[in-house]
């Protein structure tokens, strides 16, 4: 099922304040272990969602509350993770779900060393208590021709990162509300 949710470690107390300075609503989660956060979905402009306002809410997140914010978005060609930076800024990670490393191991070690410095590099700036474990989070296909679900994905992230996994599998672009009780809503200033 699709996911247009955010996650971070920062806990509830940190978070509700800063929602309402943001243009959008949705509905949070307080976890034990950091916020789950279903953003309503941005509306069309000229006829487009341009990406930025896709990110809006987690970047002005990110910045106000000085944590990470790591938007899930999960699509018809697999999962993409914005990372959101507490000093503004972000970087994106994806996995295709048809994705074949190469078969030739000099190309797939090359591969590895670039998506590990990369991840260590986003890890680092996220403030990850072990960067380099993000690099770990990967879908390469097992002998036996399985892959690992972008939902398998989120629910490692959400482990990794310190926060709930109650959003995965949700998105208030195809339902209505939040899935589960234990969800508050909160509104943005452009409402």
């Amino acid at each position: 099922m699709p996911t247009y949710a955010a996650i971070t470690s920062a806990p509830a107390d940190q978070v509700l304040p800063a929602l309402p300075r943001g243009k959008r609503g949705g509905y949070l989660y307080a976890g034990p272990e950091g916020t789950g956060l279903l953003f309503d979905p941005p509306k069309p402009r000229f006829g487009r969602i341009s990406r930025s306002r896709i990110m809006d809410p987690a970047w002005s997140l990110a910045v106000e509350t000085k944590t990470a914010v790591w938007l899930l978005e999960d699509t018809d060609w697999g999962l993409c993770v914005t990372v959101c930076f507490p000093g503004g800024g972000y970087e994106t990670l994806g996995w295709a779900r048809d994705w074949t490393p190469p078969a030739d191991p000099a190309e797939y070690a090359a591969h590895r060393a670039d998506w590990d410095a990369i991840c260590g590099k986003i890890g680092t700036k996220a403030g990850l208590a072990d960067p380099a474990a993000l690099a770990g989070l990967r879908n390469d296909p097992a002998p036996d021709g399985r892959r690992t679900s972008s939902e398998e994905l989120m629910g490692r992230l959400c482990e990794l990162v310190g926060a709930p996994a109650v959003v995965i599998g949700q998105s208030l672009g195809l339902q209505a509300g939040p899935a589960g009780r234990d969800f508050v809503r909160f509104e943005g200033k452009g409402r």
